[in-house]
């Protein structure tokens, strides 16, 4: 079973999204709001400075949510879900 980490906020409709897609198709994930607390921002932003993946998101200055982190980062998946997405967690 795949460990899927999806980090968010509340605020994020392509969180809402993501997380819709993710239950309806029952694909188990733990969520990780980033505006909940100081550690969790921090955790998110270690991610965001230290993955190649945010480059782009980091020089368009966007955020960087939602995003996945799959098996402790054998991959990672940013941004509004899709079925492509859904098949490769379902894989």
């Amino acid at each position: 079973m795949k460990k899927i980490l999806l980090f968010g906020s509340e605020k994020c409709p392509d969180c809402a999204a993501t997380k819709e897609l993710l239950e309806k198709h029952q694909i188990r994930y733990s969520y990780i709001d980033i505006l909940d607390s100081l550690g969790k921002l921090k955790i998110f932003l270690h991610y965001r400075d230290t993955l190649p993946e945010f480059g782009p998101v980091k020089e368009a200055a966007s955020i960087g949510i939602p995003f996945l982190l799959i098996n402790d980062g054998e991959w990672v998946a940013l941004g509004p879900p899709s079925d492509s997405l859904v098949a490769k967690l379902k894989a």
